[in-house]
């Protein structure tokens, strides 16, 4: 089981999408001077109170770590397996929409200078892995099927 490249990939999806669900995704900041962060938890100021929660992007960064794990011990059931990390990868593809869609919303309301935290990468990072996890466990069903056709 780990020595499949697909199985090692799919544990960089999960310590990817694990890492996003503690700290600060983006910071933000106002023009007079306040600091507001998007986290796992939501919208909120820094070091104070969630001002807005943010429920679909906290329950899809709760998924898909989740989600890539449970792929992880599915190796034999290869088509289960690319079922799910598929919707690992198309789930990690939403979060980068999602959280594009709550910067521009929070842009319209305060004018505000967006600060990258490198953890804003982590979930396109975990959409090119679970691409190419899928590619791999794809790469092994058609293998196995080459057998069977041999026998």
């Amino acid at each position: 089981m780990i020595q499949r490249i697909q199985t090692l990939l799919l544990l960089a999806v999960v310590l990817f999408s694990g890492l996003m669900l503690s700290g600060d995704l983006i910071r933000l900041t106002a023009g007079n001077g306040t600091v507001f962060s998007m986290s796992f938890l939501g919208l909120g100021e820094e070091g104070g109170e969630i001002i807005q929660r943010l429920w679909p992007m906290t329950a899809i960064l709760a998924v898909v770590p989740l989600l890539a794990l449970v792929a992880v011990f599915l190796y034999r059931k290869r088509t289960l397996q690319m079922r799910i990390t598929m919707m690992v990868l198309l789930l990690s593809l939403g979060t980068i929409i999602l959280g594009a869609f709550y910067l521009l919303m929070f842009d319209r309301k305060i004018d505000v200078t967006i600060i990258w935290r490198i953890r804003a990468l982590f979930p396109l990072i975990s959409a090119i892995l679970a691409w190419l996890a899928y590619r791999a466990i794809l790469k092994d069903e058609i293998r196995v099927r080459s057998y069977d056709r041999l026998r």
